[in-house]
């Protein structure tokens, strides 16, 4: 007996570290929306494999939330739940663990979705745009979030049912038509949060197509309306090698969208109606901010929008242009005087927002100057004293052009604030672009103070001349640290050329057009003090004493201040989408 109460809680025992290494390997491999990729052609790999737990807004560990028996699905992008059978997408079950996998699923896109249900909540997923390929296996782990429930409203109907169905999407589901105090409505449950181009309804008076639909995740039901003035455009994100072949994720990132690449018709059409204009990011799934670029000739010419998330490698990204036309005409009395995002979209976080690092964004698309002063489009709004700056033409919208003599702009709040006070272990980024037109002798970018840090062209020999990132070392009082790059000849005179310069600590990385550069390192002896309560200057130096000199000539366009170290993906990102030509995305 007392060997069978030993083998007993042996057993029990190996029981409970079973069941816990079980769930330790459970919240290993489960993590939200983690992708990667293996070899998947040794026998009995599959193509698509992961792990599922379902978001239910608690704070319990992942293993205490796994989507056990969860239903999962890989739709192919073309599929037609109202047309086409079970037999034309794949469909498999998790285990207990909420482990999922798909074998023998043909090479192609598709989008997965994953259904899960418990005693009293209901969750569903869609992952769109997903890339399978036979000789690799894609692992996905996901959290299932709750599901949604949308009110499609109606006009003049007499139907008592309707059918609701999502092309791309296992999603079909019949509704009774009712009435309430806006009128008649059928509501459809268990959609997930996604964006999807169009849902097809139909009843036995017809069918219709409502497109550009965003089932927001923050919102537990919404209303759909059908309107058949609305429009839309899509502008492809493709990171793939065919586009911008992105190999990291990339978060809030400010995107300009040039409209001058749209036919005339829709160009016209957006433009006129921008009051009205939503913007979509898929298969993020989630809308977004974004600012108006205009010239004073050619009116709006392009957007600046916040890509919530970019993904690597995939094929079928895309933003999404919504919005609805207005049969009168806007004039100059009746048209907004600044046009963003629309109201009850200020929810998310503009272009240039601190939350996504930035401390100030000049884009230089002033043509005048009130009370000799421009402001800053980030969240701080700097304000800075122009003194005798040109306007003209840039890489996006104007620039300013600096004499090289009188011409500089000075920031003087930000003498004493914090985000412009730099240590020897601070993170940042600069970006900006310069079209230089005199090289014969140093000239200053920009810089704050004399003695703190400033980015400068150094003049010299033919063969020693270069741009130079230099700081007084705070840790060093009576040394400059420097980091300089070599000029390039042919792309650095008289032609507009981006850097970036990305300081981590003591080390500083300066990129040249999108190319991390080879960069020199030294610490010269000075004298001088660290003056750290200077004014931020643009286009020249300014001493102690007032003096101003080394004065910029040439063009300065999209001057950024972050306060991290962006990545080199970053870095020929914001290169690739700027630049006046070959650009993207177009």
């Amino acid at each position: 007996m007392k060997r069978n109460t030993r083998l007993a809680k042996s057993a029990v025992s190996a029981l409970f570290v079973l069941q816990a290494l079980l769930a330790m390997v459970f919240l290993v491999s489960c993590s939200d929306n983690k992708v990667a990729g293996g070899n998947s052609s040794e026998v009995g790999s599959p193509e698509l494999m992961g792990t599922l737990a379902y978001d239910d807004g608690t704070s319990n560990p992942i293993y205490l939330r796994r989507a056990a028996y969860a239903r999962v699905y890989c739709v192919p992008l073309d599929y037609d739940p109202a047309k086409d059978d079970s037999t034309a997408y794949y469909s498999t079950t998790a285990d207990s663990m909420g482990h999922y996998e798909f074998d023998h699923v043909p090479d192609g896109l598709y989008n997965i979705e994953a259904f899960y249900e418990d005693s009293e909540k209901s969750f569903a997923l869609r992952e769109s745009g997903v890339k399978i390929a036979n000789e690799s296996t894609l692992s996905m782990n996901l959290d299932i979030p709750k599901s949604h429930e949308i009110r499609v409203r109606f006009k003049d109907v007499k139907d008592s049912v309707a059918n609701l169905s999502i092309v791309g999407s296992t999603y079909k589901s019949t509704a009774k038509i009712e009435t309430d105090d806006l009128g008649t409505y059928a509501s459809f449950v268990g959609v997930p949060a996604s964006y999807y181009d169009s849902l097809q309804i139909s009843m036995s008076s017809g069918s219709k197509s409502i497109n550009a639909v965003f089932v927001d995740k923050y919102y537990a039901f919404q209303d759909v309306f059908y309107d058949d003035t609305v429009h839309t455009l899509e502008i492809p994100l493709n990171t793939t090698a065919k586009g911008a072949d992105l190999h990291d994720t990339i978060e809030g990132f400010p995107l300009y969208v040039r409209l001058s690449d749209l036919n005339a018709k829709d160009r016209e059409s957006l433009v006129r109606n921008l009051y009205s204009l939503e913007v979509y990011l898929e298969p993020a799934s989630d809308w977004t901010t974004y600012q108006t670029v205009s010239d004073e000739i050619e009116g709006t010419v392009g957007l600046w929008v916040r890509l919530t998330t970019l993904y690597p490698q995939r094929e079928m990204q895309k933003l999404v242009f919504r919005w609805t036309e207005n049969s009168e005409v806007l004039n100059k009395t009746n048209a907004p005087s600044k046009v963003n995002a629309p109201m009850y979209l200020k929810r998310a976080d503009d272009p240039f927002s601190f939350s996504e690092g930035f401390v100030v964004a000049w884009n230089f698309d002033e043509t005048e100057f009130p009370e000799s002063t421009i402001t800053d489009v980030g969240d701080f709004t700097f304000q800075g004293h122009v003194t005798d700056v040109a306007t003209g033409d840039g890489i996006i919208g104007g620039a300013f052009y600096f004499n090289g003599k009188t011409s500089f702009i000075e920031v003087e709040e930000s003498a004493d604030h914090w985000a412009f006070a730099l240590t020897d272990t601070s993170n940042f980024t600069a970006s900006f672009w310069v079209n230089a037109e005199d090289t014969s002798t140093s000239r200053f970018i920009w810089g704050k103070s004399e003695s703190e840090y400033h980015f400068k062209y150094q003049a010299g020999d033919s063969d020693r001349s270069s741009w130079m990132y230099k700081e007084l070392d705070e840790s060093d009082l009576d040394h400059w640290y420097e980091a300089s790059i070599a000029i390039a000849p042919e792309t650095d005179y008289k032609q507009w050329v981006h850097f970036m310069v990305v300081k981590s600590g003591d080390s500083t990385a300066i990129y040249r057009n999108g190319v991390l550069e080879d960069v020199q390192v030294g610490r010269n002896h000075t004298d001088d003090k660290r003056f750290a309560d200077g004014p931020f200057v643009i286009g020249a130096r300014k001493q102690s004493s007032g003096k101003v000199d080394r004065v910029f000539k040439g063009w300065i366009d999209e001057l950024y201040f972050l306060n991290a170290a962006k990545s080199s993906e970053w870095a020929r990102l914001i290169y690739l989408n700027q630049k006046p030509s070959g650009y993207w995305p177009k």
